[in-house]
This record gives C-alpha cells, sequence and structure tokens, in this order.
C-alpha cells in the first residue's frame, strides 16, 4: 500500500531505526553501538513527538474509532517502554539483554505502526491537515 504522504517521512524514518535495532539485536552494546543509539535519540524523540500528534488529531478526525484508539493507546505506551530501555542501555543499568530487548521492542514497534496504525489512519482518519514536521 502506498503510504499517505504526511505518513511518508515516519516511513523513511523507521528505515533508519530498524537499521540500529538489527544491530541492538545483534548482542553486546560496544562502545560504537551506544554512540549510534545516542546519536539516533534526538530524531527518535522528534519522530514519536510527531506520531503522537498525529495520533491526537487523529483522534479527533475519528473519535468513536475505538480500534484507533487502542491502537494510539499501544503507540504511547511503547513509545514510553522504548525510552525506558534506550535509558537503560545508555546508563549502562540494564543487564547484558537490554539491548537485545531494545532491538526487539524497536522492531515489533515498527511493525506495528506500519502494518496496523498507519493502515488505520490511511483508512479515513488522518488529520485534515498534515503535522508539520517537529
Amino acid at each position: 500500500m502506498k503510504r499517505h504522504e504526511s505518513l511518508q517521512p515516519l516511513s523513511r524514518e523507521h528505515h533508519q531505526t530498524l537499521r540500529l535495532a538489527r544491530l541492538l539485536q545483534g548482542g553486546e552494546v560496544d562502545v560504537e553501538l551506544r554512540e549510534a543509539l545516542l546519536s539516533h535519540c534526538a530524531a527518535l524523540q522528534a519522530h514519536f513527538a510527531e506520531e503522537e500528534a498525529i495520533g491526537r488529531q487523529a483522534i479527533g478526525q475519528c473519535p468513536q474509532d475505538e480500534t484507533l484508539a487502542g491502537q494510539i493507546e499501544r503507540m504511547q505506551r511503547e513509545h514510553r517502554q522504548i525510552e525506558r530501555l534506550i535509558a537503560e542501555v545508555l546508563d549502562g543499568d540494564g543487564d547484558r539483554s537490554s539491548g537485545r530487548r531494545l532491538g526487539e521492542l524497536l522492531v515489533a514497534h515498527v511493525r506495528f505502526e506500519e502494518r496496523e496504525l498507519f493502515n488505520r489512519l490511511q483508512d479515513g482518519c488522518l488529520p485534515a491537515r498534515a503535522v508539520s514536521r517537529v
């Protein structure tokens, strides 16, 4: 399915996140991988903020859509989980599997957004105007 123009930049950003996720799934978080994760954090925060803004606007467009509401809640919940795991990995507070878990969560999250949430949004609940890039 061709992505709506307002979602295309987010889908492109997902490709960058998936590359990082695959590295994280591969095992030990070394200095180089930690630096890559740190440099990706600002972009990821902006990405999350934009998705959540689109989500809020979509709920306004389709307030009776319980499926969409559940998907938006899941998206936000996963964003917070990802943020916590990133902090664990960067701070060294997590165990040896924190990086792997972060990679797995990122992959699952991107798949959910691309296969479920974005498709639901394109079914008629996208905001009337596109959200400006953060």
